[in-house]
């Protein structure tokens, strides 16, 4: 989501200043066409051949970019984030003092691309510590991300979370997981485990605000 930043990159041999590509022009362009076949076929299907086969670009090119499958797989986690992104519809909070409004369209933002590319690149972070470090700077963008749009639920709510860090890491690894089960398996009940999320925080929120209250009693 889990990684909702910055602008797309754009796939370009013609640099805005005209005259042949730049360095930065290739590299972007090799990460460009690397996603392509990641989005398109999966982790199984990238190799560096290919790569540099869509790119239009000679091989060797290729790896002296990015030395190991591992170190381009890195660089394209924050194009991936950035082009799916720019595909997603604004996510808003609203005055809305439920998180049921929110809460349907933070899960309308788990589509199956952005599914498919962040379980491979787990995947691959699991067997390759270049990868591994560039997967956790994503989930922690996600999680940021996912505490800034809880926060603005909880203060319309007038509450205040005081386990949003945790909290944001909860909701958005099971959005993710939710949206992996349904992915493996298409008669999986994807809106009602959404439904029993939401219920979830909503309880959440309603348990805070009875302990905001209890001690502003306390206080008094």
């Amino acid at each position: 989501m889990s990684d909702w930043l910055d602008p797309l990159l754009t796939r370009t041999d013609d640099p805005a200043g005209g005259g042949p590509a730049t360095a930065s022009d290739k590299r972007t362009l090799i990460v460009e066409a690397a996603l392509d076949v990641l989005l398109a076929d999966g982790i199984g299907k990238l190799s560096m051949r290919r790569v540099a086969r869509e790119a239009g670009v000679a091989l060797g090119l290729a790896h002296y970019y990015f030395e190991s499958k591992g170190e381009l797989i890195a660089a394209l986690v924050g194009a991936g984030a950035r082009r799916l992104r720019a595909e997603d519809p604004p996510l808003q909070t609203g005055d809305d003092s439920d998180a049921g409004p929110w809460f349907g369209r933070a899960g309308r933002l788990v589509t199956s691309d952005r599914i498919r590319l962040s379980a491979d690149i787990d995947s691959a972070a699991l067997r390759d510590p270049v990868v591994a470090e560039a997967a956790a700077q994503r989930h922690s963008d996600a999680e940021s991300e996912m505490g800034r749009q809880l926060a603005s639920v909880a203060a319309a709510a007038a509450v205040e979370l005081d386990d949003l860090p945790s909290l944001s890491a909860v909701v958005a690894a099971a959005l993710d997981g939710l949206a992996v089960r349904a992915l493996i398996d298409p008669s999986f009940d994807l809106a009602a485990a959404h439904a029993a999320l939401q219920r979830l925080l909503q309880a959440r929120l309603a348990a805070q605000g009875v302990a905001s209250r209890l001690r502003t009693a306390a206080a008094l």
